[in-house]
Formats: structure tokens, C-alpha cells, sequence
């Protein structure tokens, strides 16, 4: 099953409407990754391809933002992409950093994205264990904290339904909380304290607000990424599992 198919109808009318307003826009913050935005020659929007990373198109794509981080410095552009309240461009930031693997770029763009609930929180975080050795640091931080979600401010109600989604904030921490579990058990120095923390009471009521399986989502997501980097000389050992410095 397809991550994204419980809202299909709900995103894709979204999408689609974002495109065709899209086609006069420049995008000229996000760079050299503009003209992924841009496009509708694609069979399936970029975005959209991103959101599975399953299929056909999944190669075409990888290979079109790693050539466009690979024109100028991407740094800008890939800070611009996440500082976005839309969802769209997080996938195409994360995939730029994926490019980099983590020796240059600085997550913190990505890790500003979750905390203000991107849709695509699942796949932030999968991006998130395979470039940030910070990453077990910067877990223990949101869970401690209960996961809090900032909205962006200055959006209207359907703005914000089209650029994240419909979910409430206590169901973006929730999606947040269920992605760092789940993600978080491939490290084994997170082990003991996954253990604690799935245990308080707190934790437990706020997974229970997660309606999306959106642990799944990350892990499925992963895996998905993983096979299609087997024929692209494969991935680096994931930064979460390499100390920090």
C-alpha cells in the first residue's frame, strides 16, 4: 500500500491546484530546484513522486535534484525550500541533502520543518537518521518536550490545509512522535531509553492521536529509498549512527 493513499482525495485535488497556480510563479528562492516545481511535463508531479519514492519516475527525479545541487550552492535555495509552510518542496530539500550526504549541508532547515508540522514529517525524519549525526540528540529533545508543533503564523485556514495538510497540532506531534519511534529503533544506542519513553503515560496518549500509521509511513519510505539507492552506489552509513564531529 502506497504511504499516501488514506488522503488521496484530499492531497491530490490539493496538488493539483497548487501545480496549475504554480505555473505562474518563478520560485526563485528555492534556485536551480525551481523548474521541479515548475514543471507539468512529468506523468506524476515531482512532488508526488518523492512522496513514495516507488516507481518508474523515482530514478528521473533523483537524478534531476542531485544535478541541480550540483549546478551552484544549494544552501540558500535548500534553506528557502524547508522555511516553506508547503510541504512540496521538504521532499525535494531532503532528497538535495541526501545528494550531499551530510558532509556540508546543515540539517537544521529539515529539523525546522518538522517542528513546524510538515506533512512529510515521516520522510523528514527517514532523511534525518540517514544525514544528522546529531540525530539521537535532537530525538530525545522533541520527545522530552512532548513533540511541540509551531504553526506558521499568517495562514489562513485553506492556506494551510493546501500547504500541510488538515491534520490538528496535537495530531502533526503525534505524527512526529510516531516517526521518531519508529525510525529511532534502528539505533541501537536509543535502545534503552525508546524502552523508557514508550512507557510513560504522556507518550503513549499522544501516539494514540496519530492517524496516519505515520511510523509505517517513515519506515516504508526508507526502505523505499534504500532500494532505490542500491543501484546508485547505495547509500552511507546513516549519520545517526556516526558520533557527531
Amino acid at each position: 500500500m502506497l504511504p499516501f493513499r488514506p488522503m488521496r482525495r484530499s492531497w491530490f485535488h490539493a496538488l493539483v491546484g497548487w501545480l496549475l497556480a504554480s505555473r505562474d510563479r518563478s520560485f526563485a528562492e528555492f534556485g536551480e530546484f525551481a523548474v521541479l516545481l515548475k514543471s507539468l511535463e512529468p506523468r506524476v508531479p515531482v512532488p508526488l513522486v518523492l512522496l513514495s519514492m516507488r516507481g518508474d519516475e523515482v530514478s528521473g527525479v533523483l537524478d534531476g535534484v542531485e544535478q541541480a545541487a550540483s549546478r551552484a550552492d544549494p544552501t540558500a535555495a535548500i534553506e528557502a525550500m524547508f522555511a516553506s509552510p508547503n510541504w512540496r518542496p521538504h521532499l525535494i530539500a531532503a532528497v538535495a541533502l541526501l545528494s550531499d550526504k551530510g558532509r556540508q549541508l546543515d540539517p537544521s532547515g529539515l529539523w525546522r520543518a518538522v517542528d513546524a508540522g510538515s506533512w512529510v514529517t515521516p520522510q523528514l525524519i527517514a532523511t534525518a537518521y540517514l544525514i544528522d549525526p546529531g540525530f539521537p540528540e535532537r530525538l530525545r529533545e522533541r520527545i522530552e518536550a512532548g513533540c511541540p508543533i509551531v504553526v506558521p503564523p499568517k495562514l489562513s485556514a485553506a492556506a494551510r490545509h493546501t500547504a500541510s495538510g488538515p491534520a490538528s497540532v496535537e495530531e502533526r506531534s503525534a505524527k512526529l512522535l510516531a516517526s521518531l519511534l519508529r525510525i529511532g529503533a534502528r539505533v541501537p544506542s536509543l535502545a534503552s531509553y525508546l524502552q523508557g519513553a514508550s512507557r510513560r503515560q504522556r507518550v503513549a496518549a499522544l501516539l494514540a492521536a496519530d492517524r496516519d500509521q505515520s511510523g509505517n509511513i517513515a519506515d516504508n519510505w526508507l526502505n523505499n529509498l534504500t532500494r532505490q539507492y542500491q543501484s546508485r552506489k547505495g547509500l552511507p552509513r546513516p549519520g545517526a549512527l556516526r558520533r557527531p564531529g
